[in-house]
């Protein structure tokens, strides 16, 4: 057996702990959608609706709404989704995780309806569906998503062009 120090075998049964503590808690998503700072980015219009968009064109804000729950909101494209995320250290669930967490509209606390902006350009359903992106990717070009209707109390399991731009709900520390 090799010879340690004692204050390297701490070291080491600190970060097993560490570990263990990790996996062994439960997973919860966060209890808002998350969100970067959207100073000095781009404001347009787009049938009758504000947006300010980041110097990427791969963020979008929803800003002057009729709805004023929905100002604030953001989508993400997919690949804008897992950087943003990363450079915070936060952690997007994957499909399986959110499988686990997100049974009902009900466990995802406050939920927004900011619907979603399409590859296209387009910004579709505001008010009466949310999409949020997982990790997981189906393939080259299309990921997991969940999607939540005004309508439905549980949410549906589908895959969509990373392109679009969807909310982001990630996991809590």
């Amino acid at each position: 057996m090799k010879n340690i120090t004692k204050s390297a075998a701490l070291k080491k049964i600190k970060e097993l702990e560490e570990y263990i503590n990790k996996i062994d808690k439960p997973l919860e998503l966060e209890d808002y959608n998350f969100r970067i700072n959207s100073d000095g980015w781009k404001k347009f219009t787009k049938n009758d609706q504000d947006y300010l968009v980041n110097s990427e064109e791969d963020v979008w804000e929803l800003i002057n709404c009729k709805n004023q729950e929905l100002n604030g909101e953001q989508l993400f494209t997919w690949d804008a989704a897992i950087r943003e995320a990363k450079k915070v250290g936060k952690r997007v669930p994957t499909d399986e995780e959110l499988t686990e967490v997100l049974k009902t509209k009900e466990d995802i606390p406050n939920a927004l309806l900011a619907g979603y902006r399409a590859v296209a350009g387009g910004f579709n359903y505001s008010g009466s569906s949310a999409n949020v992106w997982s990790s997981s990717q189906y393939s080259s070009t299309t990921a997991w998503s969940r999607t939540l209707y005004s309508g439905y109390s549980t949410p549906t399991r589908t895959t969509f062009a990373k392109g679009n731009g969807f909310s982001l709900r990630c996991l809590k520390d």
